[in-house]
């Protein structure tokens, strides 16, 4: 599929980003006001499954048309990991996987959703689907960690992850190298498609300048959250200092 089939910002994707933002807020919200605790969990239960299941059955229908490209097909993307990162901290409530989950999956999967890459969609209306499917999915669950669970940020949070996700950089890429069969996980050996704005120049420079807008935009969402972990760290100095 090429971008005059799908183009940014079109009829189709403004369709898909609408049903995206009722469902990333829609949903959670209903959880926080309607839902009890129990209920709560049954949810977060079923949006692990979904966010797995879905991810196999695009693994099993591109076997099954004999299209499954080790290269590239593997949950190996940081959206592709981000499903599994996330659904952890669903089930566990654990601070460390939804920080990544945070940062992950609002800047690099919201990428995915508002500059797709047509190119990667070779199944047409299926393809478009699962991409944002999946995507959202990630989306969603953090939505529902920070405003059903209650969960944020907390300070270092940025570096934290920023270090990790270069870190992860230099892993990937030495799985890259040991898969061959042309392996471009996150993206470190060529430059993808699509109209984002944050891949200016060839390989390897687009690698720098995606890094830096990966920082600011990370930076950017990071700030109402250290405005919120610096205004509870606050208060409890206030209250030991009341109670003492």
């Amino acid at each position: 599929m090429t971008s005059a089939e799908f183009p940014t910002f079109g009829f189709e994707h403004n369709l898909y980003l609408f049903w995206s933002f009722a469902l990333w807020f829609g949903l959670p919200w209903a959880g926080r006001r309607y839902m009890t605790k129990h209920v709560q969990m049954s949810v977060a239960i079923i949006l692990i499954v979904i966010t797995l299941l879905q991810e196999f059955f695009f693994d099993i229908f591109q076997l099954y048309i004999d299209d499954f490209d080790i290269g590239d097909d593997l949950p190996l993307h940081m959206c592709g990991l981000s499903l599994f990162i996330s659904s952890y901290a669903l089930y566990y409530k654990s601070q460390a996987a939804f920080e990544i989950s945070f940062f992950w999956g609002i800047v690099g999967a919201a990428q995915a959703i508002f500059t797709p890459d047509p190119s990667r969609f070779p199944y047409g209306d299926i393809s478009i689907f699962f991409n944002f499917f999946s995507h959202g999915i990630i989306i969603l669950n953090v939505f529902w960690l920070m405003i059903v669970d209650g969960m944020r940020c907390r300070k270092g949070a940025l570096l934290n992850t920023f270090l990790i996700s270069n870190g992860a950089v230099f892993v990937i890429g030495f799985i890259n190298k040991i898969i061959g069969h042309d392996a471009n996980y996150w993206f470190v050996c060529r430059k993808p498609g699509g109209d984002s704005p944050f891949l200016i120049g060839e390989w390897p420079y687009y690698l720098y300048t995606f890094v830096s807008a990966a920082f600011v935009l990370m930076f950017v969402i990071y700030i109402p959250m250290w405005i919120i972990a610096d205004r509870a760290e606050k208060k409890m100095i206030k209250q030991n200092y009341t109670l003492n």
